[in-house]
């Protein structure tokens, strides 16, 4: 018999590590790419409003791949996951409103 066969294959990189880069890094890279250095005028206004909708997109996604790769493991932590995911979902819902809020503020003020 193989050792190979009795041990658990491991994983390259971390799904939490994945859910992190996913959930932080790579929303938080989205914003400042689509940030205005200058004076924004209405154009730089709608690329940092939907970079805002894309990176609570991307964050979301990534919060709930992260709860159902939990899930799928069967770990006892996996309800945490599923905590923050929500919380995730909830907050991405709150920051597209309030881009959206704010795109419609700052084009009228043109």
């Amino acid at each position: 018999m193989s050792t190979q066969t009795s041990t658990q294959k491991r994983r390259a990189v971390s799904p939490v590590l994945i859910g992190f880069v996913g959930m932080v890094i790579v929303p938080f890279s989205i914003v400042l790419a689509t940030n205005s250095w200058g004076a924004p005028d209405a154009a730089d206004f709608v690329r940092m409003a939907f970079g805002t909708v894309i990176a609570a997109t991307v964050a979301t996604v990534a919060a709930w791949w992260l709860a159902l790769d939990r899930m799928k493991t069967g770990r006892s932590d996996r309800y945490w996951f599923w905590g923050v995911a929500g919380i995730f979902t909830v907050s991405a819902v709150g920051s597209i409103a309030g881009a959206a809020e704010t795109l419609l503020t700052r084009l009228i003020n043109l």
